[in-house]
């Protein structure tokens, strides 16, 4: 189904998903700053159907790196990570 944002992100194959994920994150400096205020409200509903579809699709690739946590970040700095 087509909605005014674009197709239905379940309706997606996986590549085309991944090709629209990367042109909203590639477009969003500009529509935040010249865009208008319903181009951002859009931007940013498409934006989050998108990521939401793929992190349903892909759980692994959307894992955050051990290095952004704060367990992560105690163990390679020596620091207790019980906390």
């Amino acid at each position: 189904m087509v909605d005014k944002l674009g197709l239905d992100p379940h309706e997606l194959d996986d590549q085309s998903l991944e090709r629209e994920l990367r042109y909203l994150h590639s477009t969003r400096e500009e529509t935040f700053f010249n865009g208008s205020h319903q181009a951002l409200v859009n931007h940013t509903q498409r934006m989050i159907e998108l990521e939401r579809e793929y992190t349903n699709r892909f759980p692994k690739e959307t894992e955050p790196d051990e290095l952004r946590t704060r367990r992560g970040s105690r163990a390679r700095a020596g620091q207790p990570t019980d906390r």
